[in-house]
């Protein structure tokens, strides 16, 4: 069998091996030189340099801010009923408390994604639990499927998309509680 493997095992081959082998190990070594040069930004302004077509370097501030995050808490927003889908089309692209009876739990076999639907329509809003967060809802003994024909009050941003009409993506199992 060593002198089969061997009959098939040219010096070019040989070559070519070592010549991916040898410049992997090069970009590794020139990703770890740029990476360790990164700087870390701790300081909120600092200065940094250009160099211009011109040849000489430019200096200018350059600020950096953390990014904003919403600070208005589920409890503060108003409680608007999951029938009163004109209203709640209006929130679109805001955070909303919507409270309803889901009317059925839908479910794609092929994306594991969930439909909690509040109405037999598509008109009716759908809150949309996605294969990326099944698993933190059954870990919190929260399965999708428990919701079905349950009183629930739920937070998130309001989407009204194009095809799929309004919806509320759940993301977290803190998003919604089971009222009855």
């Amino acid at each position: 069998m060593g002198e089969e493997f061997l009959k098939g095992f040219s010096a070019h081959n040989a070559i070519l091996v070592l010549t991916a082998f040898s410049a992997g190990i090069f970009a590794h070594f020139l990703y770890q030189q740029w990476n360790s040069s990164v700087p870390q930004f701790q300081e909120v302004n600092q200065t940094s340099q250009v160099q211009i077509a011109s040849g000489e370097l430019q200096s200018f501030r350059v600020g950096f801010a953390p990014l904003t995050i919403s600070t208005e808490e589920p409890g503060e927003l108003p409680v608007l009923q999951a029938i009163d889908v004109e209203k709640i089309r209006g929130l679109a692209g805001k955070q909303a408390r919507i409270r309803g009876r889901i009317f059925r739990v839908s479910h794609s076999a092929k994306s594991n994604t969930y439909f909690l639907n509040f109405g037999p329509s598509r008109a009716a809003l759908t809150a949309v639990i996605f294969a990326s967060a099944v698993d933190l809802f059954e870990k919190n003994n929260q399965p999708p499927r428990g919701f079905d024909g349950r009183e629930v009050e739920l937070h998130g941003q309001v989407k009204d998309h194009p095809q799929y009409g309004l919806e509320v993506i759940l993301e977290s199992p803190l998003q919604i509680k089971i009222l009855k």
